[in-house]
């Protein structure tokens, strides 16, 4: 009789493993499928992004909004924000097998866009930790939106123009009043 019930207590057992092996095997493989991305410090990050020998197509993405973007950001980023990258994933299909850095603002959004690439078949995905924030507090450079800069500066060098332009006509009619009355 002992022999029958230590069975059938090795029987609910192994019964019992199997259906928790059963329901958390499938949780476990997908954890582990689900960060197929790096995670990179602000400092590798501006390491590979100057490193063209070994990164010649290096992409950087902000997944910033536009507001963000426009205040400042990693030169030659380009912006396509977390609320519309799944649906623009088709112009980021030609580097499927390059080099992206995904930043925001501190690394959150960056985590979003970066799984969104991963399961979208992109293979070489970087997500940058603490984001344009941190690369700030770096003391690496960033560049503005060249439309906020250059109306100030254009605005300017008209004015410059104008200026030099005037006082060349003004000069140029004195002289010619002067030639006369000699």
């Amino acid at each position: 009789m002992k022999s029958k019930s230590r069975k059938t207590i090795c029987k609910i057992i192994l019964f019992v493993t199997i259906i928790t092996l059963m329901f958390n095997l499938p949780k476990s493989i997908t954890i582990v499928k689900a960060q197929l991305y790096n995670d990179i410090s602000v400092q590798d990050a501006y390491n590979m992004i100057n490193n063209n020998t070994l990164y010649p197509n290096l992409i950087v993405l902000d997944v910033r909004d536009q507001s963000e973007y426009d205040a400042n950001h990693i030169c030659d980023a380009t912006l396509i924000p977390l609320s519309e990258l799944e649906s623009r994933l088709n112009e980021l299909q030609p580097y499927n097998e390059t080099e992206i850095i995904v930043y925001c603002l501190s690394g959150y959004r960056s985590v979003l866009g970066s799984q969104i690439l991963v399961n979208n078949s992109f293979t070489k995905i970087y997500n940058m930790l603490d984001g344009i924030t941190g690369w700030i507090s770096a003391g690496y450079e960033t560049c503005p939106v060249k439309n906020g800069q250059s109306t100030i500066s254009f605005t300017f060098n008209i004015f410059v123009i104008g200026f030099l332009g005037a006082s060349l006509i003004i000069i140029l009619y004195l002289r010619k009043k002067i030639k006369k009355k000699s």
